[in-house]
């Protein structure tokens, strides 16, 4: 029986001070930024790696570029699906490029590209203050920048890539005030937790609550921490008290009966994104319009309670489909998702697991050597993150993982459980925390082989007055 790795922490050595910190930091972004630039260029010209136009106006989450030019805050008022931060950011890219989708999607490849940089920074920074080698902090963010996932998404027209950088720079923000208590680092932890809120319905006021809760409990919770904790509380209840006044409906996006019909143990009739557009006669529109007619609340309303109904009646049953697509999302890359970038069959990597999507929303893979072999690192990562929280010497550190580790237990809780086949999409936005977890994972295993190897050395020397 595999034995999984007992981490008892990471290689020290003395932490940087932030002056160090910022300069080895600068000089760190600008070799990150040049290794993007170049590795970039190269896929877009030699492979043709691109974004899918079609994600820009078919996209679910998108309102239509023509709208958002025209008229921004009066769409941003009539969306009630989801929170407004993303298509904001989209109402912006259409009013520079005047609406034209071209211009667009460049703009937004492009900033892509400086969240792909700002994320590494965050990794490289974080990797500093948790004091192992320099060595590691250096590869690990340039080695995450050449992943797959990473040009995937940066190739993905959706809020992803957005997201994965702003839990990044949150993290790092965690780990500069558990280590220097300046209540500064709190303001722009908030700063990213509110944003978050304000862009995706996952990163709900009760996972701010509790992540920011533990928080401060664990660096000190002064006056001053617990009023700008209380003022992100208020502003991720924003869109909520905006939908309540407008359409009668205390909640940030009015799609949850669909998602969570998408997990029931049994199928829901008549609960599905495609039937509420048939039923309701908007085929042929704009998806995005479609999916945000008002009619969509009491829909959804009832959806929600179908659903509890039938989860009511089969707990055990919901819970084993919840451990089912907890292991199939586990199993699976970010990168093996449903919606290419365009000619992503010519990026060199290991191929994509066979997988398929049945009507029911559900996923199917078969067993294979690589979906065990993801499975086993990604549950050694979460091993690790729990024996790192549980563990680990340095106070400051051992709050930092226990921080992560209810965030992460809160985020994956919460997909798995009210959401279908969109979790390696989802888990993206944790990528650049697992990447730190691969490596305290491959350590540990590099430390117990070189004593195997020692051990297995030492038994075969000669004893003393022997001869061979």
């Amino acid at each position: 029986m595999t034995t999984p790795p007992q981490v008892t922490g990471m290689a020290r050595a003395p932490a940087p001070g932030l002056a160090s910190l910022l300069r080895d930091t600068a000089v760190f972004t600008l070799a990150a930024a040049a290794v993007v630039l170049l590795t970039r260029t190269l896929a877009a010209l030699l492979l043709e790696i691109r974004p899918d136009p079609v994600h820009l106006s078919g996209a679910y989450q998108h309102l239509p570029v023509q709208q958002l030019h025209d008229g921004l805050l009066e769409a941003l008022i009539a969306l009630h699906s989801q929170p407004p931060f993303w298509n904001f950011l989209l109402g912006l890219a259409a009013k520079a490029c005047n609406a034209q989708e071209a211009c667009m999607i460049q703009l937004i490849w492009g900033s892509h590209l400086l969240l792909t940089v700002a994320t590494a920074a965050s990794m490289y920074a974080a990797l500093r203050l948790l004091a192992p080698s320099r060595k590691l902090a250096w590869l690990l963010p340039l080695a995450y920048v050449l992943s797959p996932a990473v040009f995937y998404y940066e190739n993905f027209i959706l809020y992803a890539h957005f997201t994965s950088a702003l839990f990044a720079l949150s993290c790092l923000c965690v780990l500069l005030l558990l280590k220097t208590r300046r209540t500064l680092f709190f303001l722009l932890f908030c700063a990213c937790l509110a944003v978050l809120s304000l862009t995706w319905t996952l990163f709900h006021p009760v996972y701010i609550l509790l992540v920011g809760g533990l928080l401060l409990f664990k660096a000190g919770a002064g006056p001053a921490r617990a009023a700008i904790l209380a003022l992100t509380l208020a502003v991720s209840l924003l869109p909520s008290v905006k939908n309540k006044a407008v359409f009668g409906i205390f909640s940030s996006g009015s799609w949850l009966g669909l998602n969570v019909s998408q997990v029931a143990p049994e199928r829901i009739e008549g609960c599905s994104f495609k039937t509420f557009a048939e039923t309701h006669g908007l085929i042929g529109q704009h998806i995005g319009s479609a999916l945000n007619d008002p009619r969509m609340i009491g829909y959804s309303k009832t959806c929600l309670k179908k659903s509890l109904d039938v989860i009511a009646a089969s707990p055990l049953q919901y819970a084993a489909g919840v451990v089912v697509r907890a292991s199939t999302s586990l199993s699976l890359w970010p990168n093996e998702y449903l919606f290419p970038p365009l000619n992503w069959d010519r990026f060199p990597k290991l191929p994509d697991t066979n997988r398929v999507l049945t009507e029911d929303n559900k996923i199917v893979i078969g067993p294979s050597l690589s979906r065990f072999l993801t499975l086993a690192l990604n549950l050694f990562a979460l091993i690790a993150l729990a024996e790192l929280a549980r563990r680990d010497r340095d106070p400051a550190r051992r709050a930092f993982f226990q921080v992560m580790l209810l965030s992460v237990v809160l985020f994956l809780g919460v997909a798995h459980a009210v959401n279908g086949p969109e979790q390696e999409r989802m888990r993206y936005t944790l990528h650049p925390l697992f990447w730190g977890l691969y490596a305290v994972v491959l350590l540990e295993a590099g430390r117990r082989l070189r004593r195997l190897f020692a051990r297995a050395g030492a038994e075969n020397l000669p004893s003393a007055g022997s001869s061979r």
